[in-house]
């Protein structure tokens, strides 16, 4: 069901409060993404995903924490938890809202495009840079992702088959200005059943707003629109499926 919230921390925090967990302190200081409507819808699925799987979700990877709000929420689920962020304010962010709320969070600091060996998880998550920028802005930064929003969703999609266990999962979060069909179709490649699973269409918060008109003259949106929908999408990787293209 599609509805449509204003973008912002009082509806994320209602979403959250509809959780059956206790809902976390999480701050975030300057240059860290402060959990909004995306960082909640990404939180309710998982806590679902994880509470509703027949064999039990046991180790649950985040990329591109942030504040990490859904790794605190997955460790209160009782899963072992890995944090990964690029900047030295996210890492330190994690950590204390990790021992804010009482739970342990390992976290590395990393560019998901070069990621150290990690131990595969039955969960990967993430809620990634997803907004298109000018060639000449900071890509990967809270919110930047190159000039066509994909650079870092790209990145993940890469990286996921050595991240999730063979029948694990990942669970991304992004807005359709960046193109749902390409995120479906590069999961597919890589041998992940992926389906839209949450939606909603969402106000343009304050950075969409101001790169509007840019985003009109690049053919984003429309001329005078300013509503994204949102989706977050899961993709379970098969133990028998090949990825397109190879060979059996």
């Amino acid at each position: 069901m599609i509805g449509r919230w204003a973008v912002g921390e009082a509806t994320a925090g209602r979403i959250l409060g509809t959780l059956p967990l206790p809902q976390p302190t999480v701050t975030a200081p300057t240059g860290v993404y402060r959990p909004s409507v995306d960082s909640a819808m990404l939180c309710r699925r998982m806590v679902n995903h994880m509470q509703t799987h027949p064999k039990g979700v046991t180790s649950v990877i985040e990329l591109c924490a942030g504040s990490g709000i859904a790794s605190v929420y997955a460790a209160l689920a009782g899963a072992r938890v890995t944090a990964v962020d690029d900047t030295r304010e996210s890492v330190e962010a994690v950590a204390v809202n990790a021992a804010s709320n009482d739970v342990t969070v390992d976290v590395v600091r990393s560019d998901v495009r070069a990621l150290p060996r990690l131990d595969p998880a039955d969960l990967v998550v993430a809620n990634p840079p997803y907004v298109p920028a000018p060639a000449h802005m900071p890509d990967g930064h809270a919110w930047n992702a190159g000039p066509n929003g994909r650079s870092v969703v790209d990145s993940i999609i890469g990286v996921l088959p050595e991240l999730v266990r063979p029948a694990g999962a990942a669970l991304l979060v992004q807005s359709d200005v960046c193109g749902v069909t390409p995120t479906l179709s590069g999961l597919a490649d890589r041998g992940f059943d992926a389906a839209v699973t949450d939606e909603v269409v969402v106000d343009f918060g304050p950075v969409m707003h101001e790169r509007a008109l840019w985003l009109e003259s690049q053919g984003f949106i429309e001329p005078g629109e300013r509503t994204e929908r949102v989706v977050v999408i899961r993709a379970v990787r098969s133990t028998s499926a090949v990825p397109r293209g190879a060979s059996r």
